[in-house]
Order: C-alpha cells, then structure tokens, then sequence
C-alpha cells in the first residue's frame, strides 16, 4: 500500500506550514520506499536523521504559529508532537537489524506522521477557517445563532459556540424553549 501524496485538500492556509508538511510527506515517501529496497543500514540511517531533525524543526514552527493564532488544543497537540518523537526515539533505539529498521521507517513514515498531519494538523486549519468565518460574520468574537424566535438572533461567544459544536451542548432560547443553532 502506497503512501498518500501531497493534495492541496491537507493545506493548513499557511504557507509555511504547507511547504513543510510537504517536505515531511516527501521524506515519508524516500524513507517508506526503502523498505522494499535493498539499502545499507548507514543509508537507512542518514535518511532517518534527515527525517528526525526536520520533524522536530517543523514542530517547533507549527508551536509557534498554533500559538500567534490562539490555538485553543494547542498542548494537547504539543502533547502529540512530544509523543511522536520520543516513539520515533524509542523505536531506532531497539533495532536489531537492518529489516526491523526498515519495518520502524515504514511505522514512522505511514502511522505517525502522516497520520497526523492528515487527522491533527487539519484541526488547526478548521479552527482557522472558523475563525475568518466569525471574523466575517460578525467583526467580533461572537457567533450568530438562530431559534425558533422570527427574526431573532442569539449572540453567542466563542466559548459557548465551542462548546455547542465540539461538545454538542445544547442551549435553549429563554422565549421559545429550542436549542439555538448556527445562522447560515
């Protein structure tokens, strides 16, 4: 089974961001492709640094920015970048040849990094298109919100917008007894 290829679909809308996650993808691509090749374990490993030192460059970054846009699960995702590079860590420490190196690439390359970037690292572009959505909307930190009231409009924080869409609480208007919902 192949490993997916950079799309414009997994764009985080930073530029940076996406040269790198694009990198990480051509890395992940070079180190996987190794695994059914014949190569030597100083190739394996020069491939593996390459792969470890941009990684935890690109974390940093994507800290940083997640951070100058007021990323709301930023250290859970730190949580996550912690945990992939001390598994990445962990894993080369126990290699006992050179195929279980190259199954350890295929992990790392495949179920790690990838996977993050194409589950995790979208979040952060969801919260960012959210976020120009209320920007719009609005001019403020506030949503609009519906209920079953003609013509009337709930003014809704974002803390309360969160929660109605992340944790699928209900609020209820005080006139009509319905849950509000997003205004579209």
């Amino acid at each position: 089974m192949a490993l997916p290829k950079w799309e414009d679909s997994y764009s985080v809308d930073n530029e940076m961001i996406d040269t790198q996650h694009k990198k990480l993808f051509e890395l992940a691509q070079k180190s996987y492709l190794m695994v059914n090749h014949s190569v030597t374990k100083e190739e394996i490993k020069a491939v593996l640094k390459e792969f470890f030192e941009y990684m935890r460059e690109h974390f940093n970054d994507e800290e940083e920015y997640m951070k100058s846009i007021g990323y709301p699960d930023l250290e859970a995702h730190k949580k996550l970048h912690r945990q992939i590079i001390l598994s990445f860590s962990e894993s080369i420490q126990v290699i006992h040849s050179a195929n279980d190196l190259k199954e350890k690439i295929g992990i790392i390359a495949k179920e790690w990094l990838l996977q993050h970037i194409l589950k995790e690292d979208m979040k952060i572009q969801r919260y960012c298109k959210e976020r120009i959505f209320l920007e719009n909307q609005t001019g403020s930190n506030q949503y609009d919100y519906v209920c079953s009231c003609p013509g009337k409009i709930h003014h809704v924080p974002l803390e309360i917008h969160q929660k109605i869409q992340k944790q699928n609480a209900r609020f209820i208007c005080r006139v009509c007894k319905q849950a509000i919902c997003l205004k579209t």
